[in-house]
C-alpha cells in the first residue's frame, strides 16, 4: 500500500465531531422540572445567512421568495418563517436568513445564481446562535433581562427586535405559539445562556437538548 493510499484512508476514517456554541446545555438533555415555568434549547446548527438588497427590486424579493420559499419581510421589526426557514428585517436593505443545518452551501449559491443587479449573501453561521425560549414565565424573564416592552399588546407574534439583554444584545423574536427566539453573537452565547438559567431558577427551568 503507498503512503498516499494510506494517508488517504486514515483521512478518510477521521470523524470530526461538530459543537454548537451550546453544546454544554445539549449535553444535559431532557433535564425536567416538576413545574418549570421557562422552557429553553439552542436551535443547533441552523445556518445563518446576511443578506443585503433592494427591496424595491421585485426581482430581488421575488428571487429570495423563490429560493428560501419565505416572503421577504418589507415591514420594519417583522419577520416571516415556514417550517424550515425565517427572514428577520434587520435594516431598510439588511435581513437575516436562517435556514435548516446542512442547507446553507447549496442555499447559498442559489440565492447568488437566482439574485441580480447589487445585493449581498454572507454566511455568519460561525459567529450566531439561536436560542428558543418558551412557558408561562418567560414574559416575566424578559421584563427583568430587557430595556424593551415586550407586553403581549405591544409585541405581537411576528415581531422581532435588535435590543439589549442582559448586558449584551440579541435579535428577539416571537413566534406565533407565543415562544421566543434568541439570536445571539457566539462570543455572547455562554454568557446569555448562564444569565438565562441564572434568572430562571425562581420560575423552574427545563432544558431541551434541541429547540
Amino acid at each position: 500500500m503507498s503512503e498516499v493510499t494510506q494517508a488517504t484512508q486514515e483521512s478518510e476514517a477521521v470523524t470530526v465531531n461538530r459543537e454548537s456554541p451550546l453544546h454544554y446545555v445539549s449535553a444535559v438533555g431532557n433535564s425536567q422540572h416538576p413545574q418549570a415555568g421557562i422552557t429553553i434549547g439552542e436551535r443547533v446548527h441552523r445556518v445563518h445567512l446576511n443578506l443585503r438588497g433592494d427591496p424595491s427590486d421585485q426581482e430581488f424579493c421575488r428571487g429570495v421568495t423563490d429560493v428560501l420559499g419565505v416572503e421577504l419581510p418589507l415591514e420594519p421589526c417583522t419577520f416571516n418563517c415556514n417550517d424550515g426557514s425565517g427572514l428577520y428585517w434587520l435594516g431598510p436593505n439588511e435581513w437575516l436568513a436562517i435556514v435548516p443545518g446542512g442547507t446553507g452551501r447549496n442555499t447559498e449559491s442559489q440565492l447568488r445564481e437566482t439574485l441580480k443587479g447589487h445585493f449581498s449573501v454572507v454566511d455568519i453561521s460561525g459567529g450566531q446562535t439561536q436560542i428558543r425560549m418558551s412557558g408561562e414565565a418567560v414574559g416575566q424573564l424578559l421584563k427583568k433581562s430587557s430595556v424593551y416592552d415586550f407586553h403581549p399588546e405591544h409585541f405581537r407574534s411576528g415581531q422581532c427586535v435588535q435590543t439589549t439583554f442582559a448586558k449584551a444584545s440579541a435579535l428577539i423574536s416571537k413566534n406565533a405559539d407565543q415562544s421566543f427566539d434568541l439570536v445571539m453573537r457566539r462570543s455572547f452565547s455562554d454568557y446569555l445562556c448562564r444569565w438565562i438559567i441564572d434568572a430562571s431558577a425562581e420560575y423552574g427551568l427545563q432544558l431541551n437538548a434541541d429547540a
